[in-house]
């Protein structure tokens, strides 16, 4: 019984300081659903219908087999915190450090972002589809793709993967935590 009073009064406390942007009480209170929400973050699912096939497999965009060509229209939870449907259009091919490629992402629904993309020889990760904090593509990611008329993209991302650990020592890598600004409170 003692350490049900003395949990409600910690807690109490804690819910009384004053939750400033960035102050201690904000921090408590939004500590787990940050956590759960970095957990989501780790990995992406593509699920697109329409002519396409292909298959690639790659460890980041400097290390990739495979290719794809055609057009699918897409239910995507992406990198970024990107939610919703798009029309993506276009092909690829990729030899471990060579890749050539020309796709784009259009007619966006929800949070999914916008991309047009033309790329030839190695790839270079500070492009502009591939920002590190709010691009519609992640060039660190580990992960595949096959299309044949339904295509399916599955992908981890080891710096989100980073940003969720170092979450637990208050440390937000990607500076994506929900705040204050960010609710309704």
């Amino acid at each position: 019984m003692k350490k049900m009073i003395v949990l409600m009064v910690v807690a109490m406390m804690v819910l009384s300081v004053p939750v400033a942007k960035g102050g201690a009480g904000e921090v408590v209170l939004l500590y787990i659903p940050n956590r759960i929400v970095d957990l989501a973050d780790m990995f992406s699912l593509t699920v697109g219908f329409g002519p396409a096939i292909g298959a690639q497999a790659q460890i980041t965009e400097y290390c990739a087999l495979g290719g794809e060509v055609g057009c699918t229209a897409q239910a995507i939870k992406g990198i970024n915190r990107q939610y919703g449907f798009a029309l993506d259009n276009g092909w690829d091919a990729s030899f471990l450090m060579l890749s050539a490629e020309t796709r784009e992402r259009t007619d966006e629904v929800g949070t999914v972002k916008h991309f047009y993309f033309e790329s030839r020889g190695v790839p270079v990760q500070k492009r502009e589809p591939y920002d590190y904090h709010n691009g519609a593509l992640d060039f660190w990611a580990v992960g595949a793709k096959v299309a044949a008329l339904v295509e399916v993209r599955f992908a981890v991302h080891p710096v989100e993967i980073a940003d969720f650990v170092l979450g637990w020592f208050f440390i937000d890598l990607k500076d994506d935590d929900f705040g204050r600004d960010d609710t309704d409170m």
